[in-house]
């Protein structure tokens, strides 16, 4: 569930850094000072929204084909058993069994 959320957020931020939505992009942001910087470096900005979205599909496509089985059985809460004799507890019965 958690890849699937994480790889719909990656693939919205691929949709929206699209460089053909930036003809839609620069009118909504007219009259900002973003705006014209989108519109005077054209170019640039072409070039930097196509980079950021390779990588943010790229990240929603892997997040996506991740199944959540992969992480059936791994539970991240419970420590290891080698984590479980580093990290007792200051007032657990288990440090004063020695």
């Amino acid at each position: 569930m958690k890849n699937t959320v994480k790889g719909f957020g990656w693939t919205a931020m691929a949709l929206i850094t699209c460089p053909c939505h930036l003809v839609f992009i620069i009118p909504l942001l007219a009259g900002t000072a973003l705006g014209s910087f989108l519109a005077e470096y054209e170019t640039i900005t072409w070039g930097v929204l196509g980079v950021l979205f390779i990588y943010f599909f790229y990240m929603g496509w892997k997040k996506l084909s991740q199944s959540d089985d992969d992480y059936a059985g791994k539970d991240d809460c419970t420590p290891k058993e080698n984590e479980k004799k580093a990290s007792l507890d200051c007032c657990s019965p288990q440090q004063f069994e020695k």
